[in-house]
Parts: C-alpha cells; structure tokens; sequence
C-alpha cells in the first residue's frame, strides 16, 4: 500500500482537521479528494505528506510515517511561494540543488508543454505561476503526488492546460491525490473519488461506477454533501 491513514484524528485547538479517518491509496490511481471549505481536505493532504501529525491514529507513506520518506513524495499546496526574482532556470537550479530525484530534462519538457513563459515570476500571471509550480512538482521522480488545489483562482486557460499535463504525466505506478474545488473540470480525471464532509469520510468511491449508475462525480457531490 503507497499510503495509509487508519483511524486518524487531527484536533486544532478549537476544530478538528479530521476525524477517525481510516484510507487506503494503493499505487497506480488519480484519486479527487473532494469537499466544501473546512472539510478537511487540506488536513488529509498535509498528514499524508508529513507537514502535520495525527493526534490520534496512525499515517504511512510506502509503510513508514510519512517525514522519514518525504525525497520519495511530492506536495504541492495553495500557498504561492515563488520568489519575485525568479525565472524558470532559477526554478530548476534550485530544485536539482534540493532534490535528488529531480529530472531537469522533464522539467524542460514540462515548461514547454504548460507554456510557462522564460521571464522572471513577479511579471507572470497567477496562472502562469501556478504552471510554474507544476512544472516544478510533477518534475520529481516520486511515486506519491499531493496536489492541494493546483486549479484554485487561475484562468480557464491554465486550469485545462494543467489537467492534460496531470493526464499525459502520470504514469500507471505513481498514485495523485489531487484537492479541487473546480469539480466539474477535473471530473474526468477521477478513478477514485473521496468525499469529505466535516473531517469526515462521507462517501469512498469508483468514478466509473458512479457514472454507471447514472450519477456522475458532480451530481454524487451535492447529493452527498449538499
């Protein structure tokens, strides 16, 4: 099993991120982790790549917790951290300086196919940045991709380039969690739908076999958490 949480509980100081969460996540599946604000789809995500710790219960990633294998997965969060100075070529040498894995050939290749523009970040555009970070993300040789809303507040335009690229990259041993709220958009990425309601599990399911019985990743979305 690539990632495991069994009976997770993670408590803020007034809420609770989830609550006695149990998921497995086997290799080779493009997995949506679906919910309103607040359901807990960011706290899943964070537990899984070791940037918190349960309160209660138990999280691996490839059977170890999660911080003693973070060179083998890949997070990637809302939070724009980009430095205003830096271009693409900056971008790659400070990732192949940080990270062993990081295929700078694919990374170029990357670029080209998401048409992120050669110029420094602070003249780019949200979505031009949000590409960037893709590109610098899905560049890593990991097996395990954590993608915290990669579509939110960007343009239509990068919004689909982002989603082919997620298809064309993804290789039928790596497994991606992907967070989204642009849930009609990505539906057709989806084997395997995970709906949050209040940190808890509210529905674990096939997309095919939603689609199958006449109800597809939307319409399952509001009849569950509506």
């Amino acid at each position: 099993m690539l990632a495991r949480l069994e009976n997770v509980t993670k408590r803020y100081v007034k809420t609770e991120g989830v609550r006695d969460l149990s998921l497995d996540f086997p290799a080779g599946e493009i997995v949506g982790v679906l919910g309103l604000n607040g359901s807990g789809k960011s706290t899943l995500l964070k537990l899984l790549a070791g940037l918190l710790f349960p309160t209660s219960g138990t999280v691996s990633a490839f059977g170890r917790p999660p911080r003693a294998v973070r060179g083998r997965l890949v997070f990637l969060g809302e939070t724009d951290a980009l430095w205003s100075w830096m271009t693409p070529a900056d971008a790659c040498r400070f990732m192949e300086g940080l990270y062993a894995d990081f295929d700078v050939a694919r990374f170029h290749e990357l670029l080209e196919v998401l048409e992120v523009p050669r110029r420094k970040t602070k003249t780019m555009s949200k979505g031009e940045r949000g590409r960037l970070r893709l590109a610098m993300a899905l560049a890593r040789s990991a097996k395990l991709f954590l993608l915290d809303e990669p579509l939110a507040g960007i343009d239509l335009i990068s919004r689909e380039k982002i989603m082919r690229s997620l298809v064309h990259e993804w290789h039928t041993d790596e497994t991606i969690l992907l967070s989204t709220h642009e849930v009609a958009e990505a539906e057709g990425l989806f084997e395997r739908v995970v709906y949050l309601r209040e940190g808890r599990l509210a529905l674990d399911a096939r997309a095919e076999a939603l689609r199958a019985g006449g109800k597809g990743v939307v319409e399952t979305f509001k009849e569950v958490l509506a």
